[in-house]
């Protein structure tokens, strides 16, 4: 799995970067969350699966795991970016939601200077919530899931709890309430009706489809992050709830087995929005052939 992720990922999200930066695309407000997000997600993939994969394929041993300095620079890095991507999707939903809006002046909050602002504000707090990291874990320990973990007893329990909230369960909550009222704004907007076709011209049909394929991404991507990070919650809050009681040598096999099944399910999140957005996104495929076809001409 780690191979697989590790090259999927790497060319879904570099191919994402791609087509988010065409200057026909990098003007709407969700095309930049977008973008960062791919950013982001590329960055959690190599930090976070590159390891395992050079020593499950290469036998190169897996540093994070032995050295305290690796251990933490690996785990803040992965925790932040993966933190973020979270959010900034959240962001990308809400930005969904006022572009929707029968309201001129929610419509008019959905510009790039909002979004700049809040990518600033999300980054930083983010940063500056897991630099804890750097006194919670450390490596080689025993008994624990992997050798790079939380260290201690309040550690544990603070950043299995922190994960499930402030990464997964807050931000996806977020998306799917925000996502129900965007749906409902346009519901609304088909039910009032539509200018004739004589009075809408030719831009303002591209424009609508392209803010339709955007939301459509949006609400694919949500469902994805959802399905694949929930499970990770879960076992977070499954691992507090049993942090005390006595485990058998089997028990603790098996929890690590699922420990490390469920951190590869995130990583998939993290890997699939390109396959995803080619699928679902009509806008987004059309960009990605024009730009194949650029640089086939361009190397012929």
């Amino acid at each position: 799995m780690s191979l697989i992720i590790l090259l999927s990922g790497i060319i879904g999200n570099l191919l994402n970067c791609l087509v988010f930066a065409q200057r026909s695309l990098r003007t709407k407000p969700c095309v930049v969350y977008f973008f960062i997000a791919s950013i982001l997600n590329l960055i959690a993939i190599l930090s976070g699966i590159t390891p395992r994969a050079f020593q499950s394929f290469f036998s190169i041993p897996n540093q994070t795991l032995t050295v305290s300095v690796l251990c933490e620079l690996q785990l803040f890095v992965v925790f932040s970016t993966r933190t973020m991507s979270s959010w900034l999707i959240a962001l990308a939903s809400i930005d969904r939601y006022l572009i929707s809006s029968p309201d001129v002046v929610l419509r008019r909050m959905s510009n790039l200077k909002n979004t700049y602002f809040s990518i600033l504000i999300v980054s930083i707090i983010s940063i500056l919530f897991w630099s804890e990291v750097g006194y919670c874990f450390d490596a080689n320990l025993i008994g624990t899931p992997q050798k790079c973990y939380a260290k201690s007893d309040a550690c544990r329990i603070f950043n299995d709890l922190a994960q499930s909230f402030i990464t997964t369960i807050i931000p996806s909550t977020i998306m799917l309430i925000v996502g129900l009222f965007t749906i409902s704004n346009v519901q609304k907007s088909k039910n009032i009706g539509v200018l004739p076709i004589a009075i809408v011209n030719q831009t303002t049909r591209i424009t609508r489809r392209n803010e339709q394929s955007l939301t459509i991404m949006l609400i694919a991507q949500v469902i994805l992050l959802t399905v694949f990070n929930l499970p990770q919650a879960g076992q977070k809050f499954y691992l507090t709830y049993s942090f005390y009681q006595t485990k058998t040598t089997s028990q603790q096999a098996l929890e690590t087995l699922l420990f490390n099944f469920v951190l590869f399910l995130t990583y998939i999140s993290n890997c699939m929005p390109f396959y995803i957005y080619t699928i679902t996104g009509t806008l987004f495929r059309k960009t990605l052939f024009k730009l194949l076809k650029s640089g086939i001409k361009y190397f012929h």
